[in-house]
């Protein structure tokens, strides 16, 4: 939530759709470029923290939005509204609004996969891409939770999104809400293996909220960081309900009919582009990722970081170095 984490910086816009979007901009020096950054779920501009701080004094000009659902930006409730050819053209949007031409962009989780929808839908925006986590996932037809289940249980032995069917379930916002402690301990364990067992089999994640559950937090989070993460999703500030609606309107299928209308070649990302994996998210498994991306992006470079779910929280410094190296080399 960008005016809770970053209040000097931050900014609210509205668009020509009538949505208000909020974010931390700072811009930049030297005739360095923008550096827009994508959060995922449950998450908010906060948790680029770590980015925000170190681009900013390189002299990267740095654009953190609140995504649709989240912080400072609008909630609606209906999950037409989180379709990502809308999303992206509001942000398309903020950028006209900021008068920024060209961008890096940058993602995590959810906004990895909603960088990659820029890409299909704005190319002309970006300068290059980094998928951190979560690699790039090719519009190539309709979405199916359980065909994914079932193509993971016969490549690694197990399904990845268990999850998403409790996601898109009625009572979904209620339980998260309700237990807090159980989201945001998950969201940030000090074991990635606790992903895998309580949130990726099926049926696990119902388990763990109802049952109230919590896991010991990671170390690369503060007390002080936890709590405020506690805020940007309590119930007053809207709660775990919009951002589910990412998961219900791509499970629903409601991104389909755009994405058909999509040419051949914007299926491609032809941007120079660098992939991060992480060795212990079992969620994000690397070998996935990598298969996925590799065969639509032609300048792809692949690193690795020992690493769970949140590399740009559990190792700031590596992804600094591997952000900043890779802007240089590419603008």
């Amino acid at each position: 939530m960008a005016s809770l984490g970053f209040p000097s910086v931050t900014k609210t816009a509205r668009l020509p759709d009538g949505t208000t979007y909020g974010f931390i901009h700072i811009e930049p020096s030297h005739g360095k470029p923008y550096v827009l950054l994508l959060h995922g779920f449950p998450s908010s501009s906060y948790d680029w923290r770590h980015q925000i701080n170190f681009l900013s004094a390189e002299g990267y000009g740095v654009l953190a939005p609140d995504l649709l659902g989240y912080g400072d930006t609008d909630k609606p409730k209906d999950p037409a509204e989180y379709r990502l050819k809308k999303m992206s053209q509001e942000v398309a949007s903020l950028l006209d609004y900021l008068k920024i031409e060209k961008v890096v962009g940058v993602g995590h989780d959810w906004g990895s996969f909603f960088l990659g929808r820029l890409a299909n839908y704005f190319p002309e925006r970006f300068i290059s891409y980094v998928f951190l986590d979560i690699g790039y996932m090719a519009p190539t037809g309709t979405f199916s939770v359980d065909a994914i289940n079932e193509a993971t249980t016969q490549a690694i032995g197990y399904p990845i999104f268990g999850y998403w069917h409790l996601f898109e379930s009625h009572d979904a916002a209620e339980l998260m809400d309700r237990n807090a402690k159980s989201s945001n301990s998950i969201c940030y364990t000090a074991d990635p293996m606790t992903l895998k067992e309580n949130l990726a089999l099926p049926g696990s994640a119902r388990a763990w909220f109802e049952g109230s559950k919590t896991a010991p937090l990671g170390p690369y989070v503060s007390t002080e960081e936890y709590e405020l993460h506690d805020k940007i999703f309590a119930t007053e500030n809207g709660g775990y309900g919009p951002p589910l609606n990412w998961y219900k309107a791509q499970i629903a299928n409601l991104n389909t009919p755009d994405e058909a209308s999509l040419p051949p070649e914007k299926i491609h990302i032809h941007g120079p582009t660098l992939l991060v994996t992480c060795t212990f998210d079992y969620v994000g498994v690397p070998v996935i990722q990598e298969q996925n991306t590799r065969p639509w992006i032609p300048n792809l470079q692949v690193k690795e970081l020992a690493t769970g779910h949140w590399v740009q929280l559990e190792k700031p410094d590596e992804v600094n170095k591997l952000l900043k190296d890779f802007i240089e080399e590419t603008k």
